[in-house]
C-alpha cells in the first residue's frame, strides 16, 4: 500500500512538473519571441477594384489567370493562430490602371477582420487579367438552318428567311462585342419542307467578319430563344419565247424559229403551290423588222414587273436573234398600185399616196425565194391610228403579206401619205363613194 500511495504521489508530481515547464516555456516564449510565421493556402483572389481609378473610368477586371495564392504570414503569437483562408483576401493592386487591355497586375492580401500581420511572401506574387469596360449593345439576328430541304419544284433561299424577334441586345466587354460581326440563331434540325414553317432555334452563335466562332463567356444575352420563320416557294426552271405580231392571218408563226441565249431561267413564286409559266413570254417581235440580221435584248425584271414572279437567276437580259437556218432573203421593188390605204380616219378629206415605189426585202426559205415576185406582195398602210393627224403630209408604217405562208417582207422605211381637204361641193358624193368603197 505504501509503494502505491509512493507512485500515486511521484506520477502527480511529474504531471505538475510538466504543466509547471509548460507554462514557463509558454511565457518564456511570448516574452523572447512575440512573433510567429504561419503559411495560408487557398486564398481566394478577389476581381474587385472599387476606388480605383480603373473602376471610375468604368474599367473592370474581365479575366484572370489565378484564382487563389498561398500566403506567408508573420505576426503576434496570439493573433497569428487563428487566421486562415476564410477570414483573409487576396486583391489586385489596379492603383496605377487607366486603361483596357491585358495587364500584369500585383497580388496583394488583407485581413476580412482587422488582424494586423506582415505579409511575408503571396505566391504567385502576380497576375495576368483582362481589363475592358461592360458595355451594352443591340444586334440583328440571322436566321442559319443548314439541314432544311425542299422536294423539286420547291424552293427557300435563306435570305428570305427571319428571326423572331429579330434583334438582341448583348452586354459584355466592349472588345468582346467589338469583335462581332454576325449573330446567328441556328436549328440543325433536319426538315423536308412543302410550305412555309416556324422552327425554334438550338443555340445562337457569334461570329466575326472572318467566320470565326466567338466565345460566350462574360457575355449576357437579354434572350437566346428565337422562332426562325422559313419560307417555302414554288421555283421552276423555264425556257423562253417571243412571240411573232404583226403578222397576216394567213402567215405560219410556226416557220420563224429564233435563237435564246440564255435558253432558259429559273423562277420563283411565293405562293408554294403557285403555277409558273412554262415558257415564259419575254416579249413581241413584229414580223416586219425581222431581218436576217435580227437580234434584240430583253429585260427580264422589266417582264416580271408586273407579276408575282421572282428571277432567281444570276442573269437579267435574254438576246433574240434570228434561226437563219434554210432562209435567204431577196430584194424586190413594189409599185404604187400595189400599197393600199385602209381605214381612213377623216372623210373630209382625201387621204393619197406620195411614194411611186417601195423597196421592200422578202424573206423565206431557200428552194421558194427564188420563185418570189413582185406580184405575190401586197401591201397596205393602215390609218386607223392616226385619227389625230394634223399634218397634211405624215409618214406611216407598212404592212405586207404574201402568197405564202412562210414567207415575210420587211422593209426599213414608211411611205409618205398626202391629206388634202375635199372642196364642199364634192364632199357629200365624196364621202358617199368612200363609204361604198369600204374606206380603202
Amino acid at each position: 500500500m505504501k509503494l502505491l500511495n509512493n507512485l500515486r504521489s511521484n506520477l502527480s508530481l511529474a504531471v505538475l512538473s510538466l504543466l509547471t515547464a509548460i507554462v514557463v516555456w509558454f511565457v518564456i516564449s511570448i516574452t523572447q519571441y512575440p512573433d510567429a510565421a504561419k503559411t495560408i493556402t487557398h486564398v481566394p483572389v478577389s476581381l474587385a477594384i472599387d476606388g480605383t481609378p480603373a473602376a471610375e473610368n468604368g474599367i473592370s477586371i474581365i479575366s484572370c489567370d489565378v484564382e487563389e495564392v498561398t500566403v506567408d504570414l508573420l505576426g503576434s503569437r496570439t493573433k497569428v493562430g487563428n487566421i486562415n483562408n476564410e477570414n483573409l483576401v487576396a486583391y489586385l493592386d489596379a492603383s496605377n490602371i487607366y486603361s483596357t487591355g491585358t495587364k500584369s497586375l500585383a497580388i496583394k492580401v488583407r485581413s476580412t477582420n482587422g488582424t494586423v500581420f506582415d505579409v511575408q511572401q503571396v505566391y504567385p506574387q502576380q497576375a495576368t487579367v483582362e481589363m475592358d469596360k461592360y458595355v451594352t449593345r443591340e444586334y440583328p439576328v440571322k436566321p442559319e438552318t443548314p439541314n432544311i430541304t425542299t422536294p423539286e419544284g420547291k424552293a427557300v433561299n435563306q435570305n428570305d428567311f427571319t428571326c423572331n424577334p429579330n434583334m438582341v441586345t448583348i452586354t459584355g466587354p466592349a472588345s468582346r462585342l467589338d469583335s462581332i460581326a454576325s449573330v446567328l440563331a441556328i436549328s440543325n434540325k433536319e426538315m423536308t419542307l412543302e410550305s412555309s414553317y416556324n422552327i425554334p432555334s438550338d443555340r445562337v452563335e457569334l461570329r466575326t467578319n472572318d467566320g470565326a466562332v466567338i466565345e460566350q463567356d462574360h457575355l449576357e444575352f437579354n434572350t437566346k430563344s428565337f422562332n426562325i420563320n422559313i419560307p417555302v416557294r414554288a421555283q421552276k426552271t423555264v425556257g423562253i419565247k417571243a412571240v411573232i405580231s404583226g403578222a397576216p392571218s394567213e402567215f405560219d408563226k410556226g416557220s420563224v424559229n429564233f435563237i435564246y441565249s440564255p435558253d432558259s431561267i429559273t423562277l420563283a413564286s411565293e405562293n408554294s403551290q403557285g403555277e409558273i409559266p412554262d415558257p415564259l413570254e419575254i416579249g413581241s417581235i413584229n414580223l416586219s423588222e425581222l431581218t436576217l440580221d435580227y437580234s434584240k435584248t430583253f429585260s427580264i425584271s422589266k417582264v416580271l414587273e408586273p407579276s408575282s414572279f421572282t428571277n432567281v437567276s444570276e442573269i437579267d437580259s435574254v438576246t433574240v436573234t434570228l434561226d437563219t437556218t434554210g432562209l435567204t432573203s431577196k430584194n424586190l421593188v413594189l409599185d404604187k398600185s400595189r400599197i393600199a390605204i385602209s381605214n381612213k380616219p377623216d372623210q373630209n378629206y382625201d387621204y393619197s399616196l406620195l411614194n411611186q415605189t417601195l423597196s421592200i426585202t422578202v424573206i423565206g426559205p431557200e428552194d421558194i425565194i427564188d420563185e418570189v415576185t413582185a406580184e405575190d406582195i401586197t401591201a397596205d398602210v393602215n390609218l386607223i391610228e392616226s385619227n389625230k393627224q394634223q399634218e397634211n403630209i405624215f409618214s406611216a408604217p407598212v404592212t405586207f403579206s404574201t402568197k405564202y405562208p412562210d414567207v415575210w417582207a420587211v422593209t426599213k422605211s414608211n411611205v409618205t401619205i398626202q391629206r388634202s381637204e375635199r372642196s364642199s361641193s364634192g364632199s357629200e358624193n365624196s364621202y358617199q363613194r368612200g363609204n361604198s368603197s369600204g374606206n380603202n
